[in-house]
């Protein structure tokens, strides 16, 4: 009768540690940059649901021909001036800035991720944009800037509307890593 003895291979905790450490080393490494394509991916989808809101009260103003109002949320179909509360796109013939019965509500915007800033700078210091008819805005031009929380200047986003109602995205022009307003001026994060 032979008997066979196998051996049991397996690791030992020295060579168990030495592993983790690579691993945690690895990890340090990574979960930065890891952070900032979290910050910005969250830049362009909080950006592009605010250009898609915008184009959705444009063509309503002018497909329904009536003026449409795209704001920030205050409450229950009414309009205010922290745009972190998320956003509001309604039919406002009235100018009034309040839902009321006959007006339809044509989108609600959520509100960004805890810590943001987001700002509208517009003529006359407006926190809303109100499209006529037309598909041109009601006396304003301006712009929508947003930062996301922990954000640096490459994470900040903006959009640039003139009073004519066409939209645009700031780019980096001198291609520093940074966009730039409508002046051609680096935006700043925070806000």
């Amino acid at each position: 009768m032979h008997v066979s003895i196998q051996k049991i291979r397996g690791y030992t905790l020295v060579e168990l540690l030495v592993a983790l450490c690579i691993l945690a080393i690895l990890l340090s490494l990574a979960l930065p940059a890891f952070a900032d394509v979290v910050r910005r991916v969250q830049s362009e989808t909080v950006v592009n649901s605010l250009a898609n809101a915008y184009q959705l009260a444009r063509s309503a103003a002018i497909n329904q021909r009536q003026p449409v109002v795209f704001c920030a949320k205050a409450g229950a179909g009414s309009c205010g001036n922290d745009w972190t509360n998320g956003a509001l796109v309604f039919q406002d013939p009235n100018g009034n800035r309040v839902m009321e019965n006959e007006e339809k509500l044509l989108a609600e915007i959520a509100q960004p991720p805890t810590g943001s800033q987001l700002k509208m700078r517009a003529a006359l210091n407006k926190q809303y944009l109100r499209f006529m008819a037309n598909g041109m805005l009601e006396n304003t031009a301006g712009s929508i800037t947003y930062c996301p929380p922990k954000g640096t200047p490459r994470d900040a986003r903006n959009l640039i509307f003139t009073r004519n109602g066409r939209l645009r995205f700031g780019n980096d022009q001198n291609r520093d890593g940074i966009p730039e307003n409508a002046e051609g001026q680096p935006l700043s994060c925070p806000l």
